[in-house]
């Protein structure tokens, strides 16, 4: 038996597909949700085994959601769903992963649901695998850029605006996010948050920091021929490693 949740803005299309999913036996609609917060919340409270999720959705896309919850580490398989992104579609049947296009036909949902059936647990870490490259490959689209980053703690999700982040260090397995509001610390690794960050300011100066360089207070002589960096309510000096000096140089013309 799939537990699912479904998750869209429109509430017609979300209780259409929920009248669907009543005609599979193998199927029990857990819980709908019409929002991206409210869909994280019921992910953690219900566990589903499958998620239908709307791409455009106001406030958080179904990107952002994907994003969220993939981090979570857990087994829930997403299907998205969509009215008209036509090059979202074409990114979905290159890299295999499933998709519905609204309206949803009965025989095209039941494609899917038998293909999820006969995913297993390895297969699942597969989809979850491929889930990650769409998302990749929707966010190089203008329409899918944000300003904005979502860091999933235990009560709630924090809202980080890119020109908010000062910078984020990498130490152990978590992502240290320094702010103008906060500090806070993430399981996103640095390279997905670096994927995230559009804010054209954000550089890479070391494999182990991501840097505003809005905050940059000055550039100071470092070891080895190098520099390091004090940024704005920043204690610690921030190194920029010799791999990445000559292309710092060249963005900050010195």
């Amino acid at each position: 038996m799939l537990r699912c949740l479904v998750v869209d803005d429109e509430d017609y299309a979300r209780k259409g597909l929920i009248s669907l999913l009543r005609h599979f036996e193998e199927v029990e609609v857990v819980g709908e949700a019409s929002n991206g917060y409210e869909a994280i919340s019921k992910n953690k409270e219900l566990a589903p085994d499958l998620i239908f999720l709307d791409i455009r959705m106001p406030q958080m896309s179904g990107l952002e959601v994907a994003d969220i919850i993939m981090k979570e580490k857990g087994r829930t398989v997403i299907v998205f769903t969509t009215a008209y992104d036509e090059f979202a579609i074409k990114a979905f049947e290159v890299n295999a992963v499933d998709y519905l296009l609204k309206p949803i036909s009965r025989s095209r949902l039941g494609q899917t649901i038998e293909k999820i059936l006969r995913l297993n647990k390895e297969e699942n870490q597969w989809h979850i695998k491929e889930i990650e490259e769409i998302v990749r490959e929707l966010r190089k689209d203008e329409g899918y850029k944000s300003t904005k980053i979502y860091i999933n703690e235990k009560d709630k999700i924090i809202v980080l605006n890119h020109s908010d982040i000062v910078y984020i260090s990498s130490l152990d397995g978590y992502a240290y996010i320094i702010t103008t509001k906060g500090n806070f610390k993430s399981r996103i690794t640095l390279n997905s948050l670096e994927e995230q960050l559009n804010y054209p300011n954000f550089f890479r100066v070391h494999r182990s920091y991501l840097v505003n360089l809005d905050f940059i207070e000055s550039i100071i002589p470092w070891y080895n021929a190098t520099y390091a960096l004090e940024l704005t309510g920043v204690k610690e000096k921030i190194p920029v490693s010799r791999s990445k000096l000559n292309e710092f140089k060249d963005i900050m013309k010195i």
